[in-house]
């Protein structure tokens, strides 16, 4: 029950010692998989160029900039990027500042999930929590890694943490807390953070103490809170006047509202949706839904109403699906307000998790998923509710019915049997995966043989063989639910199967035709170093570009109508390079009279084009209608023109 007494809630430090010691095992091991290939963990050249350009200056950071100069944004907020450039500033420039931020976001979640299990089920769920939280894949590499989505999960769990809080002690400030937090997650992955928001209206509108006018109220503050948080940043973006800040990428309009709510949200189901966005084309072209997708087919499972448990995605983040519907059904009957006037903290930390849970299935499984760390949005509600299922399993096998006993252990059996399932579906090596069945079958075997006889909870003047068997029971039923996932994470110490910044993904991506995936190597721990370099041809190319004069006093070495070709140079050499066309290649950073003014003032003069450059890029038209030297043509090998097309024409039209 709830109490307006923060003093009772309980705290780690007042655990016994096993408890204790047990939180600080699983911390350990999830920093040691995180960072075990942590020098390695970059490949994201458009984001890391942004979070080295904002290290550079603190107007690039405000405006969440893409190039040093500040003339255009990353295509979405950049909230996410502000720790990796503090990170740069603080420690240099590689891989590893980069990827430290999402480090230490991981560690904090599993801290959260820890104690949420805690204050919601005790110090065993706690450990459970914590462990199915380091331990799921996608969390492993996501985390590892410079990406968006490290800081939404962890900031729509710290939000949980103080809305359990909010349930618990009947206060205003813990449910502002964690209003504020969805506003946190807001900035770096935009609308997903509102993922969590029905879960907290509903949680006020049923579970909340007081009259159904103190509900509605509490329901109103903090959903008006969690939006004028989110919105701040967009807010104090469009305010500003365009000439003092950089064009809005992602906009045809130099507008943020259509950047976070169209190209990065409503458009992303009905294209063309927001005017003003980017759509419609290309990667944000989206096909409408289907019911269900070849496994098989990857690309139609990335908008099929089945793609999470399509292997591609149901191999990072599923390996908890029966323990976590199971603890649905077994918090309804345990929980379920029969007289009490006001229902438990439990039975509200229930309902709010599942509608999260159910809120933010329903959303992956309708929109595009271009990128497999989106499925993370469902990775703290798995590893709650299987803490809650293992403790409920727990309890339940001690049940003097045998046949509740028995339908315990089916669950568990089922959940053995999906695990192993899920490795073969994964392609799991056999090192990892024979000692992983070896030990799903025989906890099957000791747990089912516990589920036949009846087994109460023995006093302290019991045998001590029934004790220690009392106490076998709960470690066997963990050692069954986070065996699959533990064994999956370990391939990240194998650098190939550590997934990237691009795409975080623990293993071997299913290709549809690849029967002999490759071997499992595990590397030794690279935890510190890495850093972008140019390639041959691309640094051929700034040396053309600076011997002909670019980055002389302050000038860019070159303006480019390719984000990846200046995307690979900032995040290399940090020096200042102008793009015109956005992520998309279609954004109006510039237009044809701007570049001719800079052409003319000796702001800039060297433009890096691609080869088959449409006639209505700006950049290209400056080059038709300006009188212009050629210094070469560089065949790149990134794709700067379309599919495949690398090759890009430098001018000097001083």
């Amino acid at each position: 029950m709830r109490s307006s007494n923060t003093d009772s809630l309980p705290r780690w430090w007042g655990q016994p010692w096993r408890f204790r010691t047990g939180l600080v095992v699983v911390l350990v091991v999830s920093a040691s998989l995180m960072v075990w290939n942590l020098a390695k963990g970059g490949d994201a050249s458009f984001y890391e160029a942004s979070a080295r350009s904002m290290s550079e200056s603190w107007h690039a950071m405000l405006f969440g900039a893409f190039d040093p100069a500040s003339t255009v944004t990353l295509d979405k907020l950049s909230g996410f990027a502000v720790p990796q450039a503090l990170s740069i500033r603080l420690f240099g420039m590689s891989t590893s500042a980069l990827a430290l931020p999402q480090v230490l976001e991981g560690l904090v979640t599993v801290w959260c999930c820890s104690v949420i299990g805690l204050r919601w089920a005790g110090p065993g769920a706690g450990l459970i929590a914590a462990a199915a939280a380091a331990t799921t894949p996608i969390f492993v590499s996501m985390f590892a890694h410079p990406m968006e989505d490290g800081l939404v999960t962890m900031a729509l769990t710290v939000a949980l943490l103080f809305f359990q809080r909010a349930l618990l002690t009947a206060r205003w400030w813990p449910l502002l807390v964690a209003a504020l937090f969805v506003g946190v997650g807001f900035q770096a992955k935009m609308m997903q953070a509102w993922f969590i928001l029905p879960a907290f209206v509903i949680g006020c509108l049923l579970w909340m103490q007081g009259g159904w006018l103190r509900r509605l109220w509490r329901s109103a503050v903090v959903s008006a809170t969690a939006v004028a948080a989110s919105l701040v940043w967009v807010i104090v973006l469009q305010l500003t006047p365009a000439d003092d800040r950089p064009y809005i990428d992602g906009s045809t309009n130099n507008n943020a509202f259509a950047m976070v709510f169209g190209y990065n949200g409503v458009d992303r189901l009905l294209p063309h949706a927001v005017p003003g966005a980017v759509g419609g084309s290309g990667a944000h072209a989206l096909a409408a839904p289907v019911l269900f997708a070849s496994p098989s087919d990857l690309s139609a499972a990335g908008a099929s109403l089945t793609k999470l448990i399509d292997p591609l995605y149901v191999t990072q983040v599923g390996w908890l699906y029966p323990i976590a519907i199971a603890a649905i059904v077994f918090g309804l009957i345990y929980w379920w307000p029969r007289r009490a006037a006001t229902p438990s903290a439990s039975f509200a930390m229930l309902g709010v998790v599942a509608v999260w849970l159910i809120t933010a299935t329903a959303v992956l499984s309708v929109a595009h998923t271009p990128h497999t760390a989106y499925v993370a949005a469902i990775g703290t509600q798995l590893a709650m509710l299987a803490a809650v299922g293992w403790k409920q399993a727990v309890r339940l096998l001690r049940a003097p019915s045998r046949r509740t006993r028995l339908a315990v252990c089916a669950v568990l059996l089922v959940q053995g049997v999906w695990s192993v399932f899920l490795a073969i579906e994964g392609a799991l090596p056999p090192v990892l995966a024979v000692p992983m069945a070896a030990v799903c079958g025989a906890c099957c075997v000791a747990l089912a043989a516990t589920g036949w006889r009846s087994r109460s909870r023995p006093s302290i003047a019991a045998p001590r063989h029934e004790r220690v068997r009392a106490t076998a029971v709960p470690l066997l039923a963990a050692a069954l639910i986070l065996s699959g996932p533990t064994a999956f994470s370990l391939q990240v110490v194998d650098p190939a199967r550590s997934g990237s910044g691009g795409d975080a993904y623990v293993g071997i991506k299913p290709t549809g035709t690849e029967t002999n995936p490759p071997s499992f190597r595990p590397s030794l721990p690279q935890l510190w170093g890495g850093s972008a370099t140019l390639s041959p041809q691309v640094a051929d190319l700034v040396k053309a570009a600076r011997e002909a004069g670019g980055g002389v006093n302050g000038a860019p070495d070159f303006v480019t109508d390719s984000w990846a070709l200046a995307a690979q140079v900032i995040d290399a050499t940090g020096d200042s390079v102008l793009t015109d066309g956005g992520y998309s290649g279609t954004v109006p950073v510039f237009t044809e009279p701007q570049l001719e003014q800079m052409i003319a003032s000796g702001a800039a003069h060297v433009l890096a084009v691609k080869q088959h450059a449409p006639t209505t890029d700006p950049v290209e038209e400056i080059v038709q209608n300006s009188t212009c030297t050629r210094l070469g043509t560089f065949t790149t090998g990134i794709a700067v023109a379309g599919p495949k097309s690398g090759s890009v024409v430098l001018w000097d039209c001083g």
